[in-house]
């Protein structure tokens, strides 16, 4: 029953969207709608058709509590442990957007984490995308993997309509769609928002160009729909990287206009974008209010823009580019043996397309010119070029941007160039057959000369000789049947049939390549019960944490547990500047509790805190439950979530209020708060208490005979 409601929930909402595509954007023929349909089940079938987990929750099992389960789950070694922030950060993301959801609240807040953030603002939980909704239909764990079902079949659509705009035959178009889809950065992201917010790309440069062409409303509403679908994705800085390269090839589509229709078409792209920004204000605004109150942004406005270096020697930035011929250049990808500089993925998309590309590039299209100049900056920016990554930091946006993941243009350059190639060859099999198999027996060697390099340098690529010679297997043997079909195709005169071996066998190189990435993992391994945690009240105004690095956040979410630990890419900063006080800043990652002692984390609220096996919980502590997963201890000091602070002291610099604050050894009797310098003021009597608490609100009760100050947490 699970398998056929993910089925049906993925058909129709695929199915859906081709219906809507069909109606107004091109006709597609009811055979390519099926292979762009069944698309996906390249990489996601097992998890389709079993109901199962299309994530790397491996590595969820790493650390107690869940490692105490790791073998009645069937959870092996780590399969890519480059992956951590799926299963630590974007399903609990995804778990608190529904349960406000489900609940009937607006998903504005998220609880579980760092004692409260922002859900809405930071984006990253795609509360507006489609596909969060249409996931209600289904538990989270069919949810996620409905999901990442959708992003790669809204990538194989977006890139065969565009390329069936500017001309593409339907093989080729595929061809190249496939590329696009699986290409490295869209399979490695699958599970991150950059891919949903990179997906539509192709839509919105058909949109451009429509508007360019055509000057109507018709182009214009095309061009809203695909912003839209790249601002609810969830990933600003791939928003604007998607924006800045779909510029460029609207300038080169304006430039083949005449001048009437080129201010009109200026200024319904103009129009567009301002609709945009109004429908989608609900979103930008809050995310824009929130992000200038975080460390993030402070420390990239103030620091990274100024005082980093953004590019290589020369040399380096060569090197580094290697990655776009020989994805292993630097660890074998999807398997956790990567160099730590190089993890997020290159530009690379299969080798068979490196020569349809060289034929692309022979084309007389115009269209190839965006690609080029694009893919160029985006390779370019990913190898951290000098003059280009330099340049384009002193933009503004793009100053405080990690510009090298603009790679994904060239990732489609790759694609839509090969296809181009591809579309010659079916066309004129006769002239361009030999051009392409000598194109594929250059490259072939090409490859060889990069991988003889890479030989006898484990310290570099974490891989020995014999798995290294696996890998040019993998690039080689697929170039060297694409020579003979196009060697075939020239000589039977036979494009079309040529173009679906290659079709095929693309396909077959990118399931070998891309397919370890993410494993898929049964439903009932899927962040299973822990006896532990059933112990600890859920809906009352008490928090948790954990010692160490066990139970890590922001699995809390997963458990409807409110853990004052947590990470994402907006974190307060007035919260962060108190960290020093209770616990220890990983960088890019969480904020570990060494000592649940700290008098802050009791005027955190935290009142249940898990110790993982071979911890001890503080003398003193009651034990509130043990077993072999670990222990959960209750903290004798903890403060309720309001209170009355006997004294409290003013002082206006946040950097004085940070050391008052470490010098407090009970809040109940000291606080601090904003205002000017002051002796310590005796607060007015009062009493107060929680006269009811939800998810995000909070009731109280006070009596005051006199003025007092209410603290909070």
């Amino acid at each position: 029953m699970a398998v056929l409601r993910l089925l049906a929930v993925y058909f129709g909402a695929a199915g859906g969207t081709l219906l809507l595509a069909r109606r107004f954007v091109s006709p597609i023929r009811w055979v390519a709608a099926a292979l762009l349909l069944l698309g996906p089940f390249l990489l996601m079938g097992r998890a389709l058709c079993t109901a199962g987990v299309y994530a790397p929750l491996d590595i969820a099992y790493n650390d107690y509590p869940l490692a105490a389960q790791r073998g009645a789950m069937g959870i092996g070694a780590n399969r890519n442990p480059t992956l951590s922030d799926v299963v630590y950060q974007e399903i609990p993301f995804r778990k608190a957007a529904r349960e406000a959801l489900q609940n009937g609240r607006l998903p504005l807040w998220n609880r579980f984490l760092l004692a409260g953030e922002p859900l809405l603002a930071t984006q990253q939980p795609q509360v507006f995308h489609p596909t969060t909704w249409a996931g209600l239909l289904l538990p989270l764990s069919s949810a996620w993997t409905f999901e990442m079902a959708y992003r790669t079949f809204l990538a194989l659509l977006c890139a065969y309509l565009f390329l069936r705009e500017v001309g593409c035959g339907e093989g080729p178009s595929l061809l190249g769609a496939t590329g696009w889809a699986f290409s490295d950065y869209l399979v490695f992201y699958a599970g991150y928002p950059l891919s949903t917010a990179a997906a539509p790309f192709p839509l919105l440069l058909l949109g451009l160009r429509r508007l360019a062409r055509d000057a109507d409303r018709r182009a214009m509403g095309l061009t809203v729909a695909a912003l839209l679908a790249n601002v609810t994705g969830g990933h600003p800085e791939t928003l604007l990287h998607v924006v800045a390269g779909a510029g460029v090839f609207f300038l080169f589509d304006l430039a083949r206009a005449d001048r009437a229709r080129r201010l009109r078409a200026l200024g319904l792209a103009a129009g567009a974008g301002v609709l945009t920004l109004g429908l989608s204000a609900v979103l930008l605004l809050p995310f824009w209010e929130a992000a200038q109150k975080t460390m993030e942004y402070t420390f990239r406005k103030n620091y990274f823009a100024v005082h980093t270096v953004r590019s290589e020697p020369l040399a380096k930035a060569i090197e580094r580019s290697s990655k776009n011929l020989v994805p292993y250049a630097f660890g074998e990808f999807g398997k956790g043996k990567s160099n730590s500089e190089y993890i997020e993925p290159a530009a690379y998309a299969g080798s068979l397309l490196l020569p349809l590309v060289i034929l692309g590039l022979g084309s007389r299209r115009r269209e190839k010119w965006p690609l080029v100049v694009t893919g160029l900056v985006g390779i370019a920016s990913w190898s951290k070029l000098p003059g280009v990554a330099d340049g384009l930091a002193k933009l503004p946006f793009f100053d405080i941007g990690l510009n090298e993941r603009m790679v994904f243009l060239g990732a489609f350059a790759f694609a839509a160039l090969a296809a181009f190639g591809v579309d010659r060859l079916e066309r004129e099999p006769r002239s361009t057959g030999p051009r392409l198999a000598f194109a594929a027996v250059a490259t072939i060697l090409l490859l060889a000369i990069l991988n003889r390099r890479l030989l006898g340098r484990p310290e570099t690529t974490g891989m020995n000789d014999a798995e290294l010679r696996s890998h040019f297997l993998v690039a080689a043997l697929p170039l060297a049947i694409g020579a003979f079909l196009a060697w075939f195709a020239a000589r039977r005169r036979s494009g079309s049939f040529t173009v679906a071996l290659l079709l095929v066998l693309l396909l077959g190189q990118r399931r070998l390549e891309a397919g370890p990435v993410y494993a898929t993992f049964r439903a009932d391994a899927f962040y299973p019960q822990v006896p532990l945690f059933d112990r600890i009240p859920r809906g009352q105004p008490w928090r948790v944490t954990a010692v160490g690095n066990a139970f890590v956040p922001n699995i809390s979410a997963m458990y409807e547990l409110e853990d004052v630990r947590g990470y994402e890419a907006m974190t307060f900063l007035p919260l962060f500047e108190t960290f020093p006080l209770w616990c220890v800043s990983q960088p890019v990652w969480f904020n570990r509790v060494d000592d649940p002692t700290s008098p802050f984390l009791s005027f955190l609220n935290v009142r249940y805190v898990y110790f993982a096996p071979g911890h001890d919980s503080p003398a003193g502590w009651k034990i509130v439950a043990e077993d072999g997963s670990g222990r959960i201890a209750e903290n004798p000091a903890v403060l309720p979530r309001a209170f009355v602070p006997r004294r409290y002291v003013r002082e206006p610099q946040p950097g004085r209020q940070v050391e008052r604050l470490a010098a407090i050894r009970d809040f109940a009797e000291s606080g601090v708060v904003e205002g000017p310098t002051a002796p310590r003021i005796r607060n007015g009597e009062a009493r107060v208490a929680v006269a009811a608490y939800a998810a995000q609100r909070l009731e109280l009760e006070i009596v005051a005979r006199e003025g007092a100050l209410i603290a909070s947490a």
